[in-house]
C-alpha cells in the first residue's frame, strides 16, 4: 500500500459485496472436499478388496498423500481429519500414524447375521460393536430343544436357594465323618507298629 494517490486509482465505491468473497470460499471448499471424497472412495475400494480376497484380514494400511499433482486446494491435514471422521462414522476402528498412515480396521464390527443369532438363542439384542442393548424376556418365547438355551436361561421354576448360616470356627466340633474310612486307619497303624 502506498500513501501516494495515483490519477488512475479508481473511486471507492461505498459497499462491498461480502457474499462474494465467501461464494470463492464456499467454491473452494467444495472442490476440497470433492478431492476428499475421491480419497476416500479410494479407501472404501481397498477395504472391499481387501474383504473379499483376504478374508482372514480385516485390517488395512494407507498413506494419504502429501500432495496431489493439478490440486493446489488439498491439504493432507485437513484430509486426515476428513477421513479419520467419516470412516469412524461408518463402524470403522482407526489409529492414526504420523505423518500420513491410517490403520482401518473393521474386526470389531459384529455382522448382523450374528446379532440376529444371538437375538434368537440368548434374548440379547446388541449393537454393531458389540455392546448389549437390552436383555429380551424368554417367558413369551416358546420352549426350545437345544439343552444349552435352557441351561442359560433363568425361569421362574428354579428353586430357591437355601440360605446357609455358617458357624465359626471356635465353635466347630468335628462329628467323625473323615474322608477316610476308619478301618483303613487301623490297617496302617498295624503295619506301622509291627514293622
Amino acid at each position: 500500500m502506498s500513501c501516494l494517490l495515483y490519477v488512475d486509482d479508481e473511486e471507492a465505491q461505498h459497499k462491498i459485496n461480502i457474499d462474494d468473497l465467501y461464494e470463492k470460499k464456499h467454491a473452494r471448499d467444495l472442490k476440497q472436499i470433492g478431492i476428499f471424497n475421491k480419497i476416500l472412495n479410494r479407501i472404501h475400494k481397498r477395504i472391499q478388496i481387501t474383504g473379499r480376497n483376504k478374508r482372514h484380514e480385516t485390517y488395512i494400511w494407507f498413506t494419504v498423500p502429501e500432495y496431489i499433482f493439478g490440486e493446489p486446494n488439498y491439504d493432507q491435514g485437513e484430509c486426515l481429519g476428513y477421513l479419520i471422521a467419516k470412516l469412524e462414522e461408518n463402524g470403522f476402528y482407526i489409529k492414526y500414524m504420523h505423518p500420513n498412515a491410517l490403520f482401518i480396521s473393521w474386526e470389531n464390527w459384529v455382522p448382523s447375521y450374528t446379532r440376529n443369532e444371538i437375538k434368537k438363542k440368548l434374548g440379547i439384542v446388541l449393537d454393531e460393536k458389540g455392546n448389549v442393548i437390552e436383555k429380551l424376556d424368554h417367558s413369551t418365547e416358546p420352549e426350545s430343544h437345544d439343552p444349552n438355551v435352557r441351561l442359560l436361561q433363568q425361569n421362574g421354576n428354579e428353586s430357591k436357594k437355601t440360605d446357609k448360616q455358617y458357624t465359626p470356627i471356635d465353635k466347630y466340633k468335628p462329628t467323625g465323618n473323615l474322608v477316610y474310612n476308619p478301618e483303613l486307619f487301623e490297617k496302617l497303624e498295624k503295619k506301622v507298629t509291627f514293622a
